[in-house]
């Protein structure tokens, strides 16, 4: 049953945050109004329907918007321990999916919500219509090849802090702990001082630098509602229980892109640093492997982008282009 007492209106986005009860489960999520097909939109781990901002004003006016916000994430409720799997946390959105939007809809999901799309669209195919796989880590979040990627820092610093339970939120345990600011040099130490004393000055509010680009702060403001539990489940590959990425690739039989970003391959000429970590979501091997395995209805479209991993954010303009072209192939 949806709660309208969680209803408001969120800036100039043409949205209404609601929440509903799903299974015992609250699902917190933005609707738009019906102006084209229903479109549903999985955010990445650690973030929030938010993180979509830059495109809503946009894909409001041509779909029937419903940014989620994934269980253990933003203002939706957190689930025990052992339901944090792909299988377990797509099967509820798929409720969500029949109670709320009520017909099928293109599903687009980032990174790990990309995931949740591929179980929605293999396992729950009644309710998709048509797939946008943004960026999302398709082999290389599975262990143990998961340890030497750039996502693996989050999901092993989930698991420390539920295991130390030291003092503070996750988010503080993040910055003194993790490595985020690295790319910054010589900066990292004096930014990790500033970000901490930041948190301790604003407790539960997410960090904001405000002279570092936005794309930073869009991801703290996700990180504070965190629940460590969602990442301790990739640590440990609990996350893959009952799911087979290549099988469900291999059983999906509506219209597909598949968004690449290869940045640093562009850059270096390999997917992977110096010390064989992967830097990117997927290397080329895996995309490949990826289209060679999606053998349904329709050829998917393959779009390779040289960008960060958050696309919709950082180049909105070609995740726009991206979703309009899959939106004209979906019956």
């Amino acid at each position: 049953m949806v709660d309208s007492r969680q209803s408001r209106r969120r800036g100039e986005l043409d949205v209404v945050e609601q929440q509903v009860t799903v299974d015992g489960h609250v699902i917190n999520y933005a609707e738009g109004p019906a102006n084209g097909p229903a479109l549903v939109l999985l955010h990445g781990q650690g973030s929030r329907w938010q993180d979509h901002s830059k495109v809503l004003p946009t894909i409001t006016d041509t779909h029937h918007v419903f940014a989620v916000d994934v269980p253990g994430h933003g203002a939706s409720g957190r689930l025990s321990a052992d339901e944090y799997t792909n299988a377990s946390v797509a099967a509820l959105i798929a409720t969500f999916m029949s109670t709320v939007v009520g017909k099928p809809a293109i599903v687009s999901g980032h990174s790990s919500g990309g995931l949740l799309a591929l179980a929605l669209a293999a396992h729950h195919s009644h309710l998709v219509s048509g797939l946008l796989l943004e960026d999302p880590p398709l082999f290389s979040s599975e262990p143990p090849r998961a340890e030497k990627t750039t996502g693996a820092v989050l999901m092993r610093l989930a698991a420390e802090y539920l295991r130390d339970r030291p003092d503070g939120d996750f988010q503080r345990y993040y910055v003194a702990n993790g490595e985020y600011f690295a790319f910054f040099g010589p900066f990292q130490r004096r930014l990790i001082k500033y970000s901490l004393k930041w948190i301790d000055r604003h407790p539960g509010q997410p960090l904001r630098i405000f002279f570092l680009p936005p794309i930073v702060n869009v991801y703290f403001e996700g990180l504070v509602h965190y629940d460590p539990a969602f990442g301790a489940t990739w640590d440990d590959g609990a996350w893959y229980r009952g799911f087979d990425t290549a099988a469900a690739l291999a059983a999906v039989d509506v219209p597909v892109t598949l968004i690449h970003t290869d940045w640093w391959y562009r850059r270096n000429g390999t997917s992977y640093s110096k010390d064989g970590v992967l830097m990117a979501a997927m290397d080329v091997d895996d995309r490949e492997r990826a289209v060679k395995l999606l053998t349904g209805t329709a050829t998917p479209e393959v779009v390779t982008i040289a960008s960060g991993h958050l696309v919709h954010f950082e180049r909105p303009k070609e995740y726009l282009a991206a979703l309009s072209t899959l939106t004209a192939r979906v019956p």
